[in-house]
């Protein structure tokens, strides 16, 4: 779709489950995606990849036991990175575009996910728990693409996910909840420097925000959301897109209130 909500357009005609798709635009204006797909209810979820336009594009790239998600392409296209359970707990891979080479790059016995490349493509951001009080506390992570010079960004007693990088590079966009034996959020979109300073809240109110990124030219994000009282009794159904400037303000919601349920946004 549009950047306002408009001409939205189906590409995929499969019987899968298809979500969490990040694009790479080749210089002739190619339009490739990748993304997760597989059946949600039996709990299996491999990594894809398709060229928009091209339905015969339509691949898949992993088959390890377990579930393989949140595929994200490098800056150049060459390589992605995801979030396996196929050694038993999440950890961080990288593969090739074509899936060769796919190899696991973090060892821990926390959750480690939600990766996202930085635009030079020297760093991966991700979500872990390792260093949290309790298992339902997180913290935004920073590494070398191969998995070495980890570094914690965040720490706000809380629950911190789903990073993702500024287009110059020297912020992140992400979502903070606070989690407890009872369930999770509200969550709001928060976004602030590499280094952890800068730290401010984008968005209020009594929802729970999920998967924020950045626009292209930096002004603001996009992310999912849903007011959390719909979640509580309708679950998955509900929730829509919204976008909101980077100062906080502007807030607009570009895909509903309705009674479908759309996700994962992702600009090019």
């Amino acid at each position: 779709m549009r950047p306002d909500g408009s001409d939205v357009q189906r590409i995929t005609t499969t019987s899968q489950d298809e979500v969490r798709a990040d694009a790479h635009i080749d210089s002739d204006g190619s339009v490739h995606l990748v993304f997760e797909a597989g059946d949600y209810n039996a709990g299996i979820a491999h990594i894809y990849t398709m060229t928009a336009g091209e339905p015969a594009s339509y691949h898949q790239l992993t088959t390890a036991a377990g579930k393989q998600v949140i595929g994200r392409w490098s800056p150049d296209g060459t390589r992605i990175v995801y979030a396996s359970t196929q050694t038993g707990n999440r950890e961080i891979f990288v593969m090739n575009a074509d899936g060769t080479d796919q190899h696991q790059i973090t060892d821990n016995a926390a959750r480690d996910e939600y990766p996202a490349w930085s635009p030079d493509g020297t760093t991966i951001a991700f979500m872990s728990n390792r260093d949290g009080h309790r298992g339902r506390e997180s913290a935004l992570y920073l590494m070398n693409t191969d998995g070495s010079n980890v570094r914690r960004v965040t720490w706000l007693e809380s629950m911190d996910a789903v990073p993702s990088f500024s287009p110059d590079g020297t912020k992140l966009t992400w979502v903070d909840m606070v989690c407890s034996n009872g369930g999770c959020g509200p969550s709001h979109t928060y976004i602030g420097n590499l280094d952890g300073t800068g730290i401010r809240r984008l968005t209020q109110g009594d929802r729970n925000d999920w998967n924020p990124v950045f626009s292209p030219d930096g002004t603001k994000v996009a992310f999912m959301s849903v007011d959390i009282h719909d979640l509580i009794s309708s679950g998955d159904a509900l929730w829509d897109v919204e976008t909101v400037n980077i100062d906080g303000t502007g807030r607009h919601n570009l895909t509903g209130p309705n009674t479908t349920s759309e996700a994962a946004p992702a600009w090019k």
